[in-house]
């Protein structure tokens, strides 16, 4: 496996074990705090992104103006919590029933998104 392929699989690694979409700053961070010996850099980090969504291992999610994030593509249906304090990521499993029951007459909803805004439990606490 070359350098580049283990590098994109720590990057993989640590998206699959997050509880909620992150952010390439956030997967470099979290990757130079584990993995002292495996020398990475940001722009590591945002050409195995941008390879795991051209491969369809990952999606990109847009959850604040400007602000995108990735998670792995094979998750089930789920939405996101975004903490207001630390700016973090969190899924939100389940799903709200009856959407299309809000849409206007004559309306067809082919896909939706719901953001959850608050505080996350480590920040409730702080």
């Amino acid at each position: 496996m070359s350098r580049s392929s283990k590098k994109h699989e720590l990057v993989l690694q640590t998206l699959t074990a997050s509880s909620g979409p992150m952010s390439a700053n956030e997967i470099w961070e979290r990757l130079r705090s584990i993995n002292d010996r495996q020398n990475i850099g940001i722009a590591t980090v945002y050409r195995s992104l941008s390879r795991g969504v051209e491969e369809g291992q990952l999606i990109s999610v847009e959850l604040e103006s400007g602000s995108i994030r990735y998670e792995m593509a094979n998750l089930d249906h789920h939405h996101h919590f975004l903490c207001s304090d630390c700016s973090r990521a969190f899924d939100v499993e389940g799903c709200v029933r009856n959407l299309e029951k809000l849409l206007p007459s004559g309306f067809e909803m082919t896909k939706h998104e719901i953001l959850l805004y608050g505080r996350c439990a480590e920040c409730r606490v702080a």
